[in-house]
């Protein structure tokens, strides 16, 4: 008997290439496939697109209010997860699925007790599929320095009905993002994380998202600055504190706790900045994090 996936799917006006991404998870194999999709209110065909698709294929949509990703993401969530599925995938709009993508990840985490999260690397492509490059995960980084920052590309990711149903219990006012969040909230809550390094995926570079994992000057000076200044690390972690201080166990606790303290207790700012705690296993980042919170900026 084939596992059964609600596929998350937040769209807004993506046309040009929405039927190719919807085509690749109707090919998926060796699972069973469905398709919930929120539209943030398309001014384009997309809207269009979803109707004819739900016509001959397992696929409901409905357009929602303006929203953020963020949000618009933890509203599926909460939708989801009323419905009877074991597995739960986020999916973007614009990007293009191997086709044994969702079996490699439930087999990963199937048969698995309490909340559970796989996420692998993708596979940069152009506007056109070309490839460009493999993004592959870093297999030597620990859960601990994801939980610090995240690593997790949402539209990679696959998640069981236990995590589905720990994560909407609590809508956080700040999640940063809606992967990191989930990310986050299993490592919290003692949940098994499982990262496959290897790219299931292409992800579509284009004028939306071009710098998104690139290696060029600007695309490396964005990303330092977004680590920097638009990734609220303490933030989110005071948030994640409020809505699970309860269920967190005691070792991501006491990181909770250097998260949260460490502008005004030496101790644990040191605790964050020693490379046995928190190490990204590349000089860049490491460099990049260390300035962040030397400059109390986590």
């Amino acid at each position: 008997m084939m596992e059964k996936i609600l596929v998350l799917m937040a769209t807004y006006n993506g046309e040009k290439f929405l039927q190719e991404q919807l085509d690749s998870l109707y090919g998926q194999e060796d699972v069973e496939v469905d398709i919930l999709v929120r539209d943030d209110g398309s001014t384009d065909s997309t809207q269009k697109i979803l109707e004819n698709n739900s016509q001959n294929h397992r696929l409901k949509w409905y357009q929602g209010k303006h929203k953020n990703v963020q949000k618009g993401f933890f509203e599926l969530m909460k939708i989801g997860a009323k419905k009877t599925y074991n597995f739960f995938a986020f999916c973007d709009q614009d990007d293009v699925w191997d086709k044994d993508k969702l079996k490699i990840a439930v087999n990963s985490i199937k048969g698995l007790q309490g909340p559970a999260l796989y996420y692998s690397g993708q596979r940069l492509v152009d506007e056109n599929l070309k490839f460009i490059e493999n993004h592959e995960l870093n297999s030597n980084r620990t859960l601990k320095t994801r939980f610090v920052l995240s690593d997790f590309a949402g539209c990679t990711g696959v998640f069981n009905k236990a995590l589905i149903d720990e994560i909407i219990k609590f809508e956080p006012k700040y999640m940063l993002m809606h992967d990191t969040w989930v990310l986050r909230v299993c490592i919290a809550l003692g949940g098994t994380v499982v990262v496959d390094p290897k790219p299931r995926m292409n992800y579509r570079q284009h004028s939306r998202n071009t710098l998104g994992l690139g290696h060029s000057f600007k695309a490396t000076v964005k990303q330092v600055r977004q680590y920097i200044y638009d990734y609220h690390v303490e933030e989110v972690t005071k948030e994640l504190v409020r809505g699970y201080e309860d269920q967190i166990v005691p070792e991501y606790k006491e990181v909770c706790r250097w998260i949260c303290k460490y502008r005004e207790n030496a101790k644990y700012k040191k605790n964050l900045l020693d490379s046995n705690n928190v190490d990204f296993c590349t000089r860049g980042l490491n460099i990049t994090y260390w300035l962040k919170v030397k400059m109390d900026r986590l």
